[in-house]
């Protein structure tokens, strides 16, 4: 799946959301696995309560900011991928999507 989503030019970046793995092991397992495939500063580990609002605000944060308008757009960007990967189901919460929607 990198190979498909690196590009040569511009940047790559991959933003996972903590707490990830099920336990310290596979949190190091997760963690040594992304050293492998992306630099550390290709690499942005977030909170998960945390980009809960930051998700909620991509579209605020890209229409209320002029400098945004220009450079986000289908021109710069070519992928935007939001995964939800749990162990559970989404039960509950799907009233968040229903209200902000999703990028895909």
């Amino acid at each position: 799946m990198v190979q498909n989503l690196m590009v040569l030019r511009g940047w790559n970046r991959v933003i996972v959301e903590k707490p990830f793995g099920k336990d310290l092991q596979s949190s190091d397992q997760l963690s040594n696995h992304l050293s492998s495939l992306f630099t550390e500063e290709q690499i942005y580990r977030i909170d998960h309560y945390l980009g809960k609002e930051m998700v909620q605000n991509l579209m605020v944060l890209r229409f209320g900011n002029r400098i945004f308008g220009p450079i986000w757009n289908r021109d710069s960007i070519s992928c935007v991928v939001l995964t939800f990967k749990e162990p559970f189901g989404t039960e509950g919460r799907g009233g968040y999507f229903d209200e902000f929607g999703i990028i895909r």
